[in-house]
């Protein structure tokens, strides 16, 4: 290999972009591809206990047991929560977000490599490592896109569940 303007060789430089790829990029698709399953695996749970509770209540008014006087307030509290806690903490969304961020890292770090393989072939040691320079750069800056562009929309969405008051008579009205 030949020297490049860093006074390394060619190889030497390329594999320091690609230390500095898996020191950022392979870490933050790391934590999305571990944290995809959890939010997905509770929405599914949740929503199946919603539809199976819901679809339900018909058949537990029907019963005039003691036993099922109580069983529909608990179903009727069970869908409400659940429901409530789903819309609080976004399940769905949560998921869709993580394993959308995941793929497209996916897609972004293939095309890196493609450019580093490329780079790696290349007959001019400087122009390599410019064009690896360049690939490992812009890795870098759309991973970050991403990443702060998911971490404000989910502080954007974050609201404290509000309980709509209704305006009444003062309580000092004659």
């Amino acid at each position: 290999m030949t020297d490049s303007p860093a006074g390394t060789t060619t190889g030497t430089s390329i594999d320091t972009l690609v230390h500095i790829k898996s020191e950022y990029v392979d870490q933050t698709l790391n934590w999305y591809t571990s944290r995809t399953l959890w939010p997905r695996v509770v929405f599914r749970a949740v929503g199946t206990v919603v539809i199976v509770l819901s679809l339900g209540i018909p058949f537990l008014v029907a019963f005039k047991d003691t036993f099922w006087t109580w069983v529909l307030p608990v179903a009727s509290f069970m869908i409400a929560a659940l429901t409530a806690l789903n819309t609080f903490f976004g399940w769905q969304k949560t998921w869709e977000k993580r394993i959308s961020i995941q793929l497209t890292l996916e897609g972004l770090v293939a095309l890196w490599q493609t450019e580093i393989a490329a780079a790696r072939l290349g007959a001019d040691p400087a122009k390599s490592f410019e064009q690896a320079l360049k690939a490992t750069q812009e890795l870098i800056e759309k991973t970050q896109a991403l990443t702060v562009g998911e971490t404000k929309a989910f502080f954007a969405n974050i609201r404290f569940p509000v309980v709509p008051v209704e305006p009444g008579p003062a309580k000092n009205a004659p």
